[in-house]
């Protein structure tokens, strides 16, 4: 028992002895470190500047495929991942709409140029008759001047002739009253009739129809139907109408040229009978002749009219060609194609969704994303302060989240012209202030699109800014500023009570946490930290192989310029 209570004790004695030779090294190790920190050497070194900043990779060339014609997709062929070629079938759309569209312009097309050959024909008509007339005018009033002149020989037989002409004139005016202008307007308002009713009953089912559809009982190619009968129903009472308005003024003009011939009869007899006065008579004859002529004239001006009517109706032709190739471009767009060779990256929509065409007024329905992967790049947002220090064509360290063990190498293309104003309380940061950090966009060209990379993927590039190699360097903290420029506080030998001595010094670039010392010191001086008289303030971290905290800077001043 006593053996073992004297073991205890020495046990005991010996952690004593333990704790207190281990308080001993750390007091002295505590008073070494702050040593330390108080006092630097001047040292020959490597003077490196970084920026870093962290982006996303994406690819240089990427496109949205769209459709310009709209409508239900009806298939996809490509998934995602996969490789397609430039023009290679990826995508269709339900062409179903398209096809009725097209079906509708065709026919609404050969209406038009149906009526525009029926107008030529009718010019032709009238043209015909036009000169027919103008022809017996001129000659009518050819004969009535020899009539003029020869009539004191010709009173007997002009009195005989004019009763017979009289007699026969008045027989074809009472058989084109009574017979041939009733036959004509009978069938023509026989077909007016016929097109009037077509067009009712075409209307009233077009209407069913439509309610129809509208309740969702018919399909839309009923409804489409229905419409284009109404349509041609419509076209051929307009037609209907535009034959019984001819026929009238037809009519009339018969009727007036079968009542002049009746007149011209009479007046011939009464001139043969009034032989005393036939000279007087025949001149008045012989001028309405001549106002014949120049009606004739007019209605042969009557037939440039009906052409310039057949232009408006090419021209309507020509709107309707127009518009039926937009038709069938649209169907040939319903087969959506790649436009160009690479990965397809995402797919927007799926099968049975909707597509909106690509117009002057819709940017349309993106079906995939095609990505060019044989070209990459990361796009950066730098702040002015760093991005001050870039160029186009600087060399770049591209490391990758995703594949630590790789390293990758690129280089500046593209630094943006106007920032980017981005407010601290968007990017997570905590600011007392309300003033916008403004960054500018960079873009990184990798100089080989390694086939691991995805877009999306988070890269950290490094630049190198600044490297001044074998250059005098003093930590930043040892270094002072007060009005009368840069000092050090040169430290007494080790065991002096000396106070340190302040001397002034040139400095050169900085990088953070080191200061280039251009002269008042040498390698190897030994210097104070001088004392900080300005607020106190946190310090930053500077990347590079000389990563440190920056700290105070001493004498109220940054250390670096």
């Amino acid at each position: 028992m006593k053996k073992a209570v004297l073991i205890l004790f020495g046990v005991i004695l010996t952690l004593v002895v333990v704790a207190a030779i281990l308080m001993q090294v750390q007091s002295a190790a505590k008073t070494a470190s702050n040593a330390g920190k108080d006092v630097a050497t001047v040292e020959r070194g490597d003077l490196i500047l970084k920026v870093v900043e962290t982006g996303t990779i994406d690819a240089v060339k990427a496109v949205d495929v769209r459709s310009r014609a709209s409508g239900r997709l009806k298939r996809l062929l490509v998934e995602e991942g996969e490789f397609v070629t430039e023009g290679q079938l990826i995508a269709v759309i339900d062409p179903l709409e398209i096809e009725l569209r097209v079906s509708q312009d065709r026919a609404q097309l050969q209406g038009a140029q149906s009526g525009a050959s029926r107008a030529a024909i009718e010019i032709e008509q009238r043209r015909v008759t036009a000169k027919s007339e103008h022809d017996q005018a001129v000659a009518r009033l050819a004969q009535l001047r020899k009539e003029l002149d020869a009539q004191p020989t010709l009173t007997r037989t002009a009195i005989e002739q004019a009763r017979a002409a009289l007699r026969s004139s008045q027989q074809e005016r009472e058989r084109l009253a009574g017979s041939v202008l009733p036959t004509q307007r009978t069938a023509v308002e026989s077909e007016l009739r016929d097109s009037q009713a077509s067009f009712e009953t075409a209307q009233r089912d077009y209407e069913r129809i439509e309610e129809l559809a509208r309740l969702g009982y018919v399909a839309g190619q009923a409804l489409d139907a229905a419409k284009l009968r109404r349509d041609q129903a419509s076209i051929r009472l307009e037609k209907a109408r535009s034959d019984r308005a001819r026929l009238d003024e037809q009519q009339r003009l018969d009727l007036m040229k079968a009542d002049e011939d009746v007149r011209s009869a009479q007046a011939a007899l009464d001139r043969a009978i009034a032989n005393g006065i036939q000279d007087d008579v025949k001149r008045r004859e012989y001028e309405s002749a001549i106002a014949a002529v120049d009606s004739a004239k007019a209605r042969l001006r009557d037939v440039e009219v009906l052409r310039k009517t057949r232009e408006q109706s090419l021209a309507t032709v020509s709107q309707l060609e127009s518009a039926l190739g937009d038709s069938l471009r649209q169907l040939r767009e319903t087969q959506v194609r790649a436009t160009m060779d690479g990965v397809v990256s995402k797919k927007y929509i799926e099968v049975g969704d909707m597509v909106t065409g690509l117009s002057a007024f819709s940017q349309g329905t993106a079906i995939v994303r095609i990505e060019d992967r044989t070209a990459l790049r990361v796009k950066l947002e730098i702040n002015e302060i760093d991005v001050a220090r870039l160029k186009r064509g600087m060399r770049a360290e591209v490391d990758v989240d995703a594949f630590p063990d790789k390293k990758f190498a690129g280089r500046i293309s593209k630094i943006a012209p106007a920032s980017t104003a981005m407010q601290p309380a968007q990017m997570g940061q905590q600011a007392a202030s309300g003033d916008a950090v403004v960054k500018y966009e960079v873009e990184i060209l990798l100089d080989k699109a390694d086939p691991s990379l995805r877009s999306g993927m988070s890269a950290k590039c490094t630049f190198e800014t600044l490297r001044r190699e074998k250059v005098l360097r003093l930590l930043v903290e040892f270094v002072g500023k007060d009005k009368d420029g840069r000092f050090v506080m040169l430290a007494p030998p080790k065991d002096s009570k000396e106070k340190p001595k302040r001397q002034a010094v040139q400095v050169g670039a900085t990088s953070g946490a080191f200061v280039e010392i251009l002269s008042g010191v040498k390698e190897g001086d030994r210097v104070a930290r001088p004392e900080f008289t300005g607020p106190e303030r946190r310090g930053f971290f500077q990347a590079g192989p000389e990563e440190e905290q920056a700290p105070e800077e001493p004498g109220g001043g940054p250390g670096g310029q």
